[in-house]
């Protein structure tokens, strides 16, 4: 059985208020069409050829980035309620007036050129390559006195597409454009969220068993595979586990490699390594000298 934390409760729940969410660009910036550019929304080719007909050639004719636009141009409400509900999911934070403000900015949507690699050469030799769509965002968050609390700059990188190429084959895969918008909105709604609330309330080391600890924080901030750095209590430096199961209010994670856990303890404090960041590749084991 994991044993229980004494006084590594949670309170609250903080309410945190949405405020601003803001581009430095203008909407149509962000704008880019394939093909001819569309001088009018979806709703007026509807008007003039009907609802089925436009939808399949405003998709023909827009990329991911004409949901942006859209977006944009309701002051990012999509993104807005992303976010409230990645707040509110976490356990710890309502939203809503009387607390903590959020404000969020949007300095650059864009993509990145095509990557590629050639993982295997020779009589069997295929190359692989694939396009990203990025997105970088600031925010804030204020007291009830307005004074800044906690902020950060996050950038997330969504596949588009996947290309195959073989002597003999070529197979391309590609997300509708909804589908890169929706996803990229809710990994910037996710990421900021766990900064929010492990910043209000912090993420802990809540019951230990053998190799496995169990911390205060659940689905959707931490979900299956998740890495999570944990302070040892009297040596230097931080153990990597990893998340085995994640239920509502909370996760139980395993240590990642052969290392000796007995400095972890009940109320050390856990950081959040995201996917897409460069402490993800971090080193697992300690150096060993050898004789």
């Amino acid at each position: 059985m994991l044993g229980s934390a004494s006084g590594v409760q949670a309170q609250g729940p903080f309410a945190v208020n949405v405020g601003s969410v803001t581009s430095t660009q203008s909407c149509t910036s962000y704008r880019n069409y394939e093909g001819s550019r569309l001088e009018y929304s979806e709703a007026q080719y509807a008007r003039w050829w009907g609802a089925a007909a436009a939808r399949r050639y405003y998709a023909a004719h827009t990329t991911w980035r004409s949901y942006v636009v859209t977006d944009c141009q309701s002051n990012f409400q999509n993104l807005r309620n992303t976010l409230e509900a990645a707040l509110a999911s976490s356990g710890r934070l309502t939203t809503g007036r009387g607390g903590y403000t959020l404000n969020v900015t949007i300095s650059a949507i864009g993509e990145t050129p095509p990557a590629q690699g050639q993982p295997v050469q020779g009589e069997n030799a295929y190359q692989t390559s694939w396009g990203t769509a990025t997105v970088t965002a600031s925010f804030t968050l204020v007291d009830a006195r307005g004074a800044s609390v906690d902020g950060g700059v996050l950038t997330k990188r969504i596949e588009m597409s996947r290309t195959l190429d073989t002597a003999n084959l070529r197979v391309q895969t590609a997300e509708p454009g909804a589908s890169v918008y929706d996803l990229m909105q809710n990994e910037v709604a996710l990421s900021i969220a766990r900064d929010v609330a492990f910043a209000i309330d912090p993420l802990r080391v809540t019951a230990i068993d053998g190799d496995m600890i169990e911390v205060n924080y659940g689905r959707p901030l931490l979900e299956l595979g998740d890495r999570l750095d944990v302070k040892q209590t009297g040596r230097l430096g931080a153990l990597r586990y990893r998340v085995i199961s994640a239920g509502e209010n909370d996760a139980v994670a395993e240590i990642d490699g052969d290392n000796d856990t007995f400095d972890v303890q009940l109320g050390n404090e856990v950081t959040f390594i995201e996917k897409d960041s460069d402490a993800a590749n971090g080193r697992r084991l300690p150096r060993r000298r050898l004789p």
